[in-house]
């Protein structure tokens, strides 16, 4: 944990230095009279970075010095936000026309006025009632901005004290430009296909804006480089002192105790099927006429791979066929040459042996007789080579059916090992586990009659165990020396074998790959348990996650954050972290690796449960949270309405400012949906919202709380039926219009919204959008001016001059990273020019 929290602290430093890293956002700032904060907090993110760099990887054995380096991570994430505040109004000024003018006149708005006279023009003439000539509506106007806005406008200075343009200018938004469309007033931009009503017009007006406040953001950033700062000195200081004794470089190895053919358990339940095959298949059946097999016996830590392995070892048939059996534990450090070393030492001399390399000795005893080699505990062979050196001198063999058993936690293994099909092994079935967990806690004797009342909460605890047989050892201990009900409930209700340290317990053994896992791929391992348990996770779905927290990090920046979210994720499936249920084409996580999550990224995460409400522990220092609704209240439950208060006294107990992720799964309404908007009115910090299943009236619509949420990346909503108004009965749901002034969101899920998919006339204002997902293609139609949104990836219903204005073929142009394209209404491409202004042949990736 000591070593992840300094990557951790690094990790957010690096993400704060990503805005600043922008040169077009410090001219703005400087506009803004920003450019010395900003100035100087750049710097002391810089000398942060510095500090923390050289410590990764590094493990901290001070108790105050971690507090301290939390302290700084926190501040780190302040930085953050504040930036990406920052960004997020330099956006909108963006999109208002006023960053071109930034760009060529420094100096103030007089300037971009002169230099902007069409744009401004237009601006002018609507506020005079002159024919409109822009599809803005006045909802954009000054009744949304602040009364002290002034402080995030262009200064003006060229006309000196008197500026022909000031009156004018105090009524344009706070950017120094006002936002002006080209196309019509009265066009609907997306009538196509949807019935033409006046709500409908109503919706797809443009959204308020939020005013910048100058002062504000000047301020906290002065604030964080100095707390910044102050911690950066503290910490340095304390690191110069400790000098060398404060940390170590974590050493796994040392973690692994070696293992040995020797049976520990004398019985295995539920083992008997998976021992048998292995034994007839090496002795009798398919692997008896091939030359060298290699067998991988895979499956997560504690899950029986090594005892299994012990009883097939040992068994008589086994004993009996070969001639040669050895048996060696590789553990982490796949050594080739300490490996072979080993083995010339367990094979047996023969009389003619001739001097030469090993590998040559090796092949040499073994020529005439048939061998069982054992590597248990095998992690990771990096080098390819290494392993077909190992192989080397078996090949020789003039024997037939020589066996290599591979236990290990990765899958990856048996594919570099070029092996058969590998025996996974699975948690023990229910009815053995049943016998497996009683034998551990009662010994040889059976549970009596007063123990009744306690195998009912035995079973609970079974429930979570899910077949591990280090689990049910695990918690055995904990329950068989006071068999009593309160107790054993206190056991469950805690998950007291979660903390329980030794080597030999259940987290440890499963922590152990985890800490072996490079940060990055922790990171997007962890953020898993956000979600429930046995949930099946979709490919994309995950991917389009791990964006939304913006943890898909590369230093090579041609990397689309796609491709790095699949190569993370067949990772995490190399290391047994997430499997893949080929029949569902979704991805899993064992139950048990579920709570290590949970557990490893507790100061951060958290995850609650409806029935599990009073039990659970909260940290102040969350920022990542997921309720979980049961389907429906039982015994052991609360009542929604009690839900509903015990929801409002967490929201007491968290900083909900610093919340950056909120999920919520399982049907909801009406009945707590106060306590809902009072989550999100005050997460100003999310960057990812998750809404699974809700259902409400119209009037409650979460439509003015989402332009607050200046950091959003990741956007999904669905919902479950019609919903009813009080006034007109039942209505459609229709897509909350303020996502347009989300400028950050890259993931906008709509896959499994069943309202209306009406859109905000300015979607085009989602530059950074990457994609929009939606149940039809149709909905892609709706998206006036799409051209705009660069990093879009997917436009599966292109209508080409569906209206007068936004809907021109040259949209398409400006989109380089599309994968996938289908046009519509090409009958109305009526010039050779408007066709080549798509740059078509230039989208080699994309498919229609």
């Amino acid at each position: 944990m000591a070593a992840a929290m300094i990557s951790a602290a690094f990790s957010v430093v690096l993400k704060a230095l990503g805005p600043v890293a922008d040169p077009v956002l410090e001219a703005w700032a400087a506009t803004k009279h920003l450019g010395p904060n900003m100035e100087a907090l750049k710097m002391e993110l810089l000398c942060v970075r510095a500090m923390l760099e050289p410590l990764t990887g590094r493990e901290v054995h001070n108790p105050a010095l971690e507090v301290l380096l939390q302290k700084l991570q926190d501040h780190a994430y302040d930085a953050d936000d504040v930036l990406d505040e920052l960004d997020y109004f330099r956006l909108q000024d963006q999109l208002d026309g006023s960053v071109e003018a930034v760009d060529e006149h420094p100096n103030g708005c007089a300037h971009n006025l002169v230099l902007n006279a069409r744009h401004t023009a237009k601006a002018v003439a609507k506020m005079l009632c002159l024919p409109p000539c822009s599809s803005a509506s006045a909802s954009t106007g000054v009744g949304h901005q602040a009364d002290g806005e002034a402080s995030g406008r262009m200064h003006t200075h060229a006309f000196g004290s008197y500026n022909p343009f000031r009156t004018v200018s105090k009524c344009l938004p706070c950017s120094s430009l006002p936002p002006v469309r080209d196309d019509d007033d009265n066009n609907d931009p997306c009538h196509s296909g949807v019935r033409n009503t006046t709500l409908q017009r109503e919706h797809a007006s443009e959204t308020p804006k939020l005013g910048f406040d100058r002062v504000n953001i000047s301020t906290r950033m002065k604030d964080i480089a100095e707390q910044l700062q102050a911690m950066r000195l503290n910490v340095s200081q304390i690191l110069t002192t400790l000098g060398s004794n404060w940390s170590t470089t974590p050493n796994i190895a040392k973690s692994r105790p070696l293992t040995t053919p020797d049976i520990i358990e004398e019985k295995l339940y539920g083992r008997d099927d998976v021992i048998n095959t292995i034994i007839h298949d090496i002795t009798k059946g398919k692997y008896v006429g091939k030359d060298l097999t290699v067998l991988p016996i895979i499956g997560p830590g504690g899950i029986g791979k090594t005892t299994l392995t012990q009883q097939i070892y040992r068994s008589q048939k086994v004993q009996e066929h070969f001639q040669v059996k050895i048996w060696t534990c590789v553990s982490i450090n796949f050594n080739v040459n300490k490996l072979l070393e080993e083995i010339e030492q367990h094979t047996p001399k023969v009389d003619d042996e001739k001097t030469g390399s090993r590998v040559e000795l090796i092949g040499h005893r073994l020529k005439h007789k048939r061998l069982l080699l054992i590597l248990d505990d095998m992690w990771i062979c990096r080098n390819e080579d290494d392993w077909k050196t190992l192989l080397l001198p078996f090949r020789t063999s003039q024997q037939k059916g020589n066996i290599i058993i591979v236990t290990t936690r990765y899958p990856a293994l048996a594919q570099m090992a070029n092996s058969v099909q590998p025996v996974q092994l699975e948690g023990v079935k229910r009815k053995e586990f049943e016998k497996l967990f009683l034998a551990y806690v009662f010994g040889d004797e059976q549970p009596r009659k007063e123990h009744i009342c306690l195998l009912q909460t035995g079973e609970k605890i079974m429930d979570k165990l899910k077949g591990s047989p280090l689990a049910a050892k695990t918690v055995a201990r904990l329950l068989r020396n006071n068999l009593d009900l309160d107790h054993w409930n206190r056991v469950l209700e805690s998950k007291e074998w979660e903390s329980r340290g030794e080597e030999n317990e259940i987290m440890p053994a499963l922590k152990l790959s985890y800490d072996y896992l490079p940060f990055h791929l922790q990171q997007c391992f962890v953020y898993c348990a956000l979600f429930p348990q046995d949930y099946n996770f979709g490919r994309s779905e995950l991917i389009n996650f791990w964006i939304g927290l913006d943890i898909l990090q590369s230093v090579d920046h041609r990397r689309k954050p796609e491709e790095i979210g699949a190569k993370n994720l067949q990772d995490l499936i190399s290391h047994g972290f997430l499997k893949k249920d080929k029949t569902n084409n979704c991805y899993l996580i064992h139950d048990l690796l579920h709570d290590l999550a949970l557990k490893v990224s507790s100061r951060e995460c958290l995850a609650i449960n409806q029935s599990d409400m009073r039990s659970t522990e909260i940290q102040p220092s969350t920022r990542h949270l997921s309720i979980i609704i049961d389907d429906a209240d039982d015994n052991d439950g609360i009542s929604s309405e009690n839900f509903a208060t015990e929801l409002r006294k967490l929201k007491m107990r968290l900083n909900i400012q610093n919340l950056r992720t909120l999920m919520i799964f399982g049907k909801f309404g009406k009945g707590w949906l106060n306590t809902l908007y009072d989550f999100i009115r005050d997460a100003n910090a999310l960057r990812v919202l998750h809404l699974h299943d809700y259902s409400f009236h119209e009037e409650s619509m979460p439509q003015l709380l989402l332009p607050t949420l200046v950091h959003l990346r990741y956007l999904r909503l669905r919902t479950y039926c019609t919903v009813w108004c009080i006034h007109t009965g039942p209505r459609e749901l229709h897509v909350p219009r303020a996502i347009s002034r989300c400028y950050h969101l890259r993931i906008l899920d709509l896959e499994t919204w069943d309202g209306s998919l009406v859109l905000p006339s300015d979607m085009s204002n989602l530059t950074k959008l990457f994609h929009f997902l939606t149940k039809y293609d149709e909905g892609h139609s709706c998206i006036s001016n799409v051209g705009k949104l660069q990093f879009l990836q997917e436009l599966k219903f292109f209508s080409v001059n569906k209206d007068n204005s936004g809907f021109e073929l040259k949209q398409l142009g400006n989109l380089v990273e599309l994968s996938e394209l289908g046009i519509y209404s090409c009958e109305k491409i009526h010039t050779k020019e408007e066709a080549t202004e798509a740059n078509l042949s230039e989208k080699t990736v994309c498919t229609s």
